[in-house]
């Protein structure tokens, strides 16, 4: 008689595994292999008119105005001493050499005159001349570095007095002064609207000289460009800083050392943010 024996038992394979073998794990690297996706790329900076308000122009403005307090003032001064030097020294050989005619009356009803010579009356002339022309050159300077010093802290610079100083780029801001200043002086006497629309329009023309280098009829052109594309936004900050400005003239001149650096801050962060450009915060 034979005797059957039970099967073996099936053992029961480890937990997590099967009777297949697995097969082996990717390669990791190597020749040949396809290079990894890149990673996702930064988004993409929101439009200008989407990120940009009155509120923050102001609020910027003002934040960044307390931060630099000191530095303003030190500006200021700067700013009121150079004029004033020019101002003194342009008074005082203007009227070592002028030329003014003088008429005397005697009792019998003539007149003498004491008239100036020609010469002495060609030098007062032209040295009247060259003192506008230093007091336009220096106004002129003082309008780049006033910018200039804007932007720096925008672009997260502490402003320094003597950027304001700078003559960089003081070429290209004087044609571009003279050229609109002649277009706002033609659109004022075409029945002054004219002349008002070429000073809104061209507001920003040493914004782009100062910041990107442009020439100035490009710089004209960019201006005009930037203010007409975004006109909503330009205008109402151009009235609202305007308004600003004015108020603090009122308060006995003393309200526009705070009025006047806000809204030329805030004018510097317009000018960037509608420009998809970041600023400091």
């Amino acid at each position: 008689m034979s005797t059957h024996e039970p099967p073996p038992e099936q053992v029961p394979p480890p937990s997590g595994e099967s009777g297949e073998v697995p097969p082996p794990p990717p390669p990791t690297g190597g020749y040949g292999e396809a290079p990894p996706p890149p990673p996702p790329g930064p988004p993409a900076p929101p439009a200008g008119g989407d990120s940009y308000n009155l509120g923050n122009a102001l609020s910027y403005g003002w934040t960044k105005f307390q931060a630099n307090f000191g530095q303003i003032v030190v500006a200021v001064l700067v700013l009121v001493v150079a004029v004033a030097v020019v101002q003194i020294v342009g008074y005082l050989v203007s009227n070592a050499v002028r030329c003014d005619p003088k008429i005397t009356y005697n009792s019998d009803g003539t007149f003498d005159t004491d008239t100036c010579s020609g010469g002495l009356f060609a030098l007062s002339t032209f040295v009247s001349l060259l003192f506008s022309a230093a007091a336009f050159i220096v106004s002129m300077i003082i309008s780049a570095g006033i910018v200039r010093g804007a932007l720096d802290i925008t672009e997260g610079r502490q402003l320094d007095p003597k950027t304001l100083l700078r003559t960089d780029n003081l070429v290209p801001v004087i044609v571009a002064s003279l050229i609109i200043g002649v277009a706002t002086f033609v659109g004022l006497v075409l029945c002054i609207l004219p002349g008002i629309v070429v000073i809104f329009l061209t507001q920003y023309t040493i914004y782009f000289i100062v910041d990107k280098g442009l020439e100035p009829v490009e710089a004209i052109k960019a201006s005009i460009a930037f203010t007409t594309q975004n006109l909503g936004n330009v205008l109402v900050w151009y009235i609202v800083g305007g308004i600003i400005a004015l108020v603090g003239f009122a308060i006995c001149f003393v309200g526009a050392l705070v009025s006047v650096p806000v809204v030329i801050i805030g004018t510097a962060y317009t000018y960037k943010t509608l420009n998809n450009e970041p600023v400091a915060a």
